[in-house]
């Protein structure tokens, strides 16, 4: 019997197979998100400005890299099956406030004014989008007509390209990192 987290009963598995490759790209650059607004979090900036820049600018190509996949791909897919038009509307201002913040950081030291708070509320901005797109749009679209299989070549495709133009390396997957005894 399928595991219906991953494969919805009336979907056929290479479908439901690439429906959860985009998603999981997608929620694996959320993580790395949230380890960088962490990891930021514990330093001076300051105090170690390289490690701060060590965090940011990477984050910064990851997430022009992560938005313009969204936006080119898996918003326009979204908004032809979605009975809610008003959280892509919502998610495509939300990448804009965010372009904004990640266009300041890019001319800034770590050392100028303002740069750990531009990254704090970048990261603010962020974490509550992924928020809202893991509870609400990512569970819209799980049994919704996409055409999977096309996004998801499309996706790897021009993820690889946008990757290699803003010098982005992959996360690790979470499967490959190894898990400490607790």
């Amino acid at each position: 019997m399928p595991n219906t987290a991953t494969h919805h009963p009336a979907m056929p598995r290479a479908i439901a197979s690439a429906r959860n490759k985009v998603v999981t790209l997608l929620k694996e650059d959320h993580r790395r998100v949230r380890r960088a607004a962490r990891d930021f979090s514990r330093l001076s900036v300051e105090d170690q400005p390289e490690l701060c820049r060590a965090i940011v600018e990477p984050l910064l190509a990851a997430l022009t890299v992560h938005s313009a996949l969204e936006e080119e791909l898996l918003y326009p897919a979204a908004r032809t099956v979605l009975d809610d038009p008003a959280l892509i509307d919502a998610a495509e201002i939300e990448h804009g406030s965010a372009r904004a913040l990640i266009d300041q950081l890019r001319g800034m030291q770590p050392g100028d004014d303002k740069y750990a708070a531009r990254f704090t509320v970048l990261c603010e901005y962020v974490l509550h989008h992924i928020k809202v797109e893991e509870s609400e749009l990512f569970p819209k679209l799980r049994a919704l007509p996409v055409d999977w299989e096309e996004l998801a070549a499309r996706f790897d495709q021009r993820r690889q390209a946008l990757m290699t133009e803003h010098g982005v390396t992959p996360p690790v997957p979470r499967s490959s990192v190894v898990q400490r005894p607790h």
